[in-house]
């Protein structure tokens, strides 16, 4: 448990004592590799994925019995072709996706340490210790997001071709390139709002298309069963901020609005498809939107006793989520082949 009190501890102090100019950001680095040292070593943490996980990888080259996409299937077998078993997997991993985060928060947000800070109190273990697959498809998503901002279609739509090859679900990544870059108006909230309340009740039709494309129909029939809605308090919780964000953050430049519009994005699925958590997944592709938009909303907050109450509250609130994560994730449990 020291380990895991310890590295939270490590980006609540970086949070609090480090400012973000660039000499700091780039100190950031040592956390962030204390970190992906911490990810990378873990031994039977992550749940019943790490074991599937695990199997799949000791398997023979080119052995795929659970139907995995062709390009992660080619990535394990790289792997296990230069010789390195499935800790150095792991360890390989971590690297890679904590420094992608890293690159992507420098570039992204306000306070990037900050951000860091919420994700690890959030959504880090899921998507880094349990969602391993999609979350590759996720970081080629949020790569790609880029050049949605540049307006540079075919980069954009070849990432997310290859997102596809990995995971299946970044299907519906396509149109976003036209969808992210657009300035809401009140009316068009209001319509777009409406039409995840229709959806709602006629959202059981999603199990029922018959997309061939990577047999995603056949994966999505493989879930039909699974009866569960989604977590009303985290609904609650985008709610509140998607609100809060309209009504206070003004004249965003091209990079903010993206920002925005994956909350906004995030919360009408969230609403259109809230009686199905199994397809509330699709979220995950979204979850910047969060680790970035609570930095820019509050470098919006000019009275600085305001902000640093409200930083003190934030910090407080993020380290109760991270006592949550870590229960429900059963992370307490962590161990690690270092020792």
């Amino acid at each position: 448990m020291i380990f895991v009190l310890g590295i939270f501890g490590i980006f609540l102090f970086y949070t609090i004592f480090f400012t973000e100019d660039p000499y700091e950001k780039f100190l950031l680095l040592l956390p962030v590799f204390i970190l992906s040292i911490y990810s990378g070593t873990r031994v039977n943490v992550g749940g019943y994925d790490y074991h599937v996980y695990k199997y799949f990888y000791e398997l023979p080259f080119f052995q795929n019995p659970y139907g995995y996409e062709i390009f992660f299937v080619l990535f394990r077998d790289f792997f296990k072709f230069i010789g390195l078993n499935y800790n150095f997997f792991l360890l390989f991993l971590s690297f890679l996706f904590n420094f992608i985060i890293y690159k992507l928060f420098v570039y992204y947000s306000n306070y990037p340490t900050f951000s860091f800070l919420i994700y690890l109190a959030t959504f880090y273990y899921w998507h880094n210790f349990t969602i391993i697959r999609n979350f590759i498809a996720i970081l080629i998503f949020w790569i790609s997001l880029k050049y949605i901002i540049e307006r540079k279609f075919i980069p954009y739509i070849l990432l997310i071709t290859l997102a596809c090859f990995f995971h299946k679900t970044a299907i519906i990544l396509y149109p976003f390139y036209f969808l992210l870059n657009y300035r809401f108006t009140k009316k068009s909230l209001s319509l777009l709002f409406m039409l995840s309340l229709i959806i709602n009740p006629l959202s059981f039709i999603i199990f029922k298309l018959n997309i061939s494309f990577l047999g995603l129909s056949e994966r999505l029939n493989r879930y039909s069963h699974i009866i569960e809605h989604g977590n009303f308090y985290e609904f609650l919780e985008l709610l509140i901020f998607v609100i809060v964000m309209l009504i206070f953050v003004k004249n965003n430049t091209s990079k903010e609005n993206i920002i925005i519009n994956l909350n906004i994005f995030a919360l009408f699925i969230f609403i259109a498809f809230y009686r199905f958590a199994i397809i509330l997944r699709f979220l995950d592709f979204f979850r910047l939107g969060i680790f970035i938009g609570i930095p820019l909303l509050l470098s919006r907050i000019k009275n600085k006793y305001l902000k640093y109450l409200i930083f003190i509250f934030l910090c407080a609130y993020f380290t109760f989520k991270y006592y949550d994560t870590v229960t429900a994730y059963a992370i307490y449990n962590y161990k690690t082949w270092l020792i």
